[in-house]
């Protein structure tokens, strides 16, 4: 895997992670109205981390559609070129009796 998508799966991970956390601490203090209350305004950090996640989902799948797309590519070019490599082969055959 290269570099730059380690780095944009570790980045993803970290921002799961930390909404994973947010929602555990959230529901283990359910009872304490207050610490509620003081953590709405916080509330920003969690919008801010799923919309950067969605971005970030949707970057992926568009990076994931490219990477196929080349893939296809590459491979219809190896076998065009595997069949003329053969086709000249068998030419150089018949040629020789």
């Amino acid at each position: 895997m290269k570099k730059n998508r380690l780095i944009f799966y570790s980045v993803f991970g970290v921002l799961l992670l930390f909404i994973f956390v947010f929602s555990i601490y959230m529901d283990s203090n359910s009872e304490n109205f207050d610490l509620l209350l003081s953590l709405q305004k916080k509330i920003w950090m969690l919008k801010f981390c799923s919309f950067i996640l969605l971005v970030m989902f949707v970057t992926g799948v568009i990076l994931h559609l490219r990477d196929i797309r080349r893939h296809k590519r590459i491979t219809e070019t190896n076998e065009k070129e595997i069949t003329e490599l053969k086709a000249k082969l068998y030419d150089k055959g018949m040629a020789g009796k």
